[in-house]
């Protein structure tokens, strides 16, 4: 999300309720500087606070986060939280984890992988594609070994009924405590091959013996992703 426009939309909708930042700070239970900060994007605010504001100055959401009005089908990820209940019919909330994904040389996650958000689809697009909401993830890349496909530091979300691997699709793939978003190939005699879109990284050939004497899983396919584009 670009700060500077989410801080000058909440500034806009507060004024346009002739709303002070005193007033707003009172019913929202905020300090007037904090408040300043995000209008003028140099602090982030919350996701449950966008919403309350968004109440607030009669507008939704996805309004302050994206300038828009109203989503449409072929943008279907948004961010506000799963405590959005009037919302809850026409969204659902893909939960997102703190495992960081490489689309490089390996990344290690550390502890018991925990969703520390939400991200919010419309049912409408999951009905669609045949989706179920509760076999879905959302993980965090980091590396350019999968660009132009997957650029550095996008959500990938993966389905996690899809762990057989077929040739050409692209797969979360757990090897020990790494984690890849690799695309896949089978070998001749069972073993698979793990390969980068980034020309510059050699595919990596994981043997049938590899893969059943390892601690090796595919979590699930990969079928939606998205990213901010810089600055």
């Amino acid at each position: 999300m670009n700060r500077q426009e989410i801080g000058s939309r909440l500034r806009a909708a507060r004024e346009n309720k002739s709303l002070s930042r005193g007033e707003v700070a009172k019913r929202v239970d905020i300090g007037t500087t904090t408040l300043q900060q995000w209008e003028t994007g140099g602090r982030e605010a919350s996701l449950e606070t966008l919403e309350k504001l968004s109440r607030l100055y009669d507008v939704t959401p996805h309004y302050l986060i994206f300038g828009e009005n109203t989503s449409t089908d072929n943008a279907p990820q948004a961010t506000y939280s799963h405590d959005t209940d009037d919302l809850s019919d026409e969204y659902a909330y893909i939960p997102a984890y703190d495992v960081e994904v490489s689309a490089g040389n390996g990344s290690v996650c550390l502890g018991e992988a925990t969703a520390t958000k939400h991200l919010a689809f419309r049912r409408q697009w999951l009905t669609a594609r045949g989706l179920r909401e509760q076999s879905l993830a959302a993980l965090f890349t980091k590396g350019d070994s999968m660009t132009p496909t997957i650029p550095e530091s996008a959500v990938v979300v993966i389905n996690r009924e899809h762990t057989q691997a077929l040739d050409g699709k692209v797969y979360v793939i757990r090897i020990d405590d790494r984690h890849y978003v690799k695309r896949t190939q089978w070998l001749i005699g069972g073993g698979l091959r793990l390969i980068s879109d980034n020309k510059f990284y050699e595919p990596l050939d994981i043997t049938k013996a590899d893969m059943e004497a390892n601690n090796i899983e595919i979590c699930g396919q990969v079928i939606h992703t998205s990213y901010d584009l810089p600055d």
